[in-house]
């Protein structure tokens, strides 16, 4: 068994910064004991017990691993497990969905019948995959259960009224993605490195390959990128440079902090990434309006969080029998893409 128990202070500071606001102002923090049994928290009105957690921490963990592998849980991102990352990221994420079904009342947002009729499919559908053992180890009821995709559902539906007159149109030029080479020379004695940019330069000219004088001359690990105008990866100067080529064209030297580098564009406009771009750059557009909505509605809500009670709650390690997942089955059966991750 191992104890899923976070401090009291760093707990109210999940659910702080996951309703937007400032984890060191305490004045919405109400420190009264009055819970209902098995009450793990509440946001506003809205409250959260145990069970529910228990399925957003192992659904979370869950996803995890069947990307990275089951011994994520047992890394470490500097001095924080994964496993206690994740517990963090499933109680803001609760929060925020309790948040925003605060915020649906006061938008006048509700589920349609066609919602209700898909969480209860939903809920069927996860609860007919659960043992009997797994049903233990989350304490979860068909009841509550439903009322946790209902809570899902309209918690979308509030993300999606709030971003409905985001423009999803994108330009295929301010979303184009371009894939290029770069020899570069690093920083270190500039006149050296002028010369043999110049070096290069000429050998290139005179009908050298691009690849050989990589392999050479090349001060990187990596060479080739794929990237777009907003990229923070390199210096503005460097990625204008490198969007005013044609495919297959050479660059002149670019001087940068990082050296001197050359470049060839493998390709002006990647189709394939272009297309993906401008669906990143439509969900950035949409996360920036709904944050100033969410993060403007929160900081009047007030939060309490039982430490009591989560300091004395133990997880199994015991891997679940079911292999669906909670998120995985509201985005198959609404078809829609998991809110909190735009």
């Amino acid at each position: 068994m191992r104890l899923k128990a976070l401090i009291c202070t760093i707990t109210f500071c999940i659910l702080l910064c996951a309703c937007g606001s400032d984890p060191t102002d305490n004045s919405q923090i109400v420190l009264t004991t009055g819970f209902e049994e098995g009450e793990l928290f509440y946001v506003g009105d809205n409250k959260c017990y145990v069970p529910e957690a228990k399925v957003y921490i192992r659904n979370l963990e869950d996803g995890y691993e069947s990307v990275y592998g089951e011994d994520i849980m047992e890394r470490s991102v500097g001095d924080t497990s994964v496993s206690d990352k994740l517990t963090s990221m499933a109680l803001s994420r609760l929060a925020e969905v309790k948040a925003l079904g605060i915020l649906a009342s006061d938008r006048d947002i509700t589920l349609s019948e066609r919602d209700i009729e898909k969480c209860g499919k939903a809920a069927d559908r996860y609860m007919g995959s659960l043992s009997d053992a797994d049903r233990k180890d989350l304490e979860i009821t068909p009841e509550l259960l439903l009322s946790m995709y209902e809570d899902y559902a309209l918690a979308y539906n509030v993300y999606n009224d709030i971003t409905k007159d985001v423009n999803p149109e994108i330009s295929d030029d301010e979303a184009r993605i371009i894939t290029i080479q770069r020899i570069l020379i690093p920083n270190g004695d500039e006149e050296q490195a002028a010369q043999t940019a110049n070096i290069i330069y000429a050998k290139l000219s005179e009908g050298e390959g691009f690849d050989t004088l990589t392999d050479e001359y090349n001060g990187s690990g990596e060479s080739k990128y794929s990237f777009g105008k907003d990229t923070d990866d390199f210096p503005p100067d460097f990625v204008n440079a490198c969007f005013e080529l044609s495919t297959d064209e050479v660059s002149s030297p670019i001087v940068t902090d990082e050296g001197i580098s050359i470049v060839k564009c493998l390709s002006s406009y990647d189709r394939e990434r272009t297309d993906a771009n401008k669906i990143r750059l439509v969900n950035d557009r949409k996360s920036e309006a709904f944050d100033k909505v969410y993060s403007s509605f929160v900081k009047e809500l007030q939060t309490n969080f039982n430490s009591e009670l989560w300091n004395g709650q133990e997880l199994s390690d015991r891997k679940l029998d079911s292999e669906e997942n909670f998120f995985r089955i509201y985005d198959d059966v609404f078809g829609s893409p998991d809110f909190s991750k735009s």
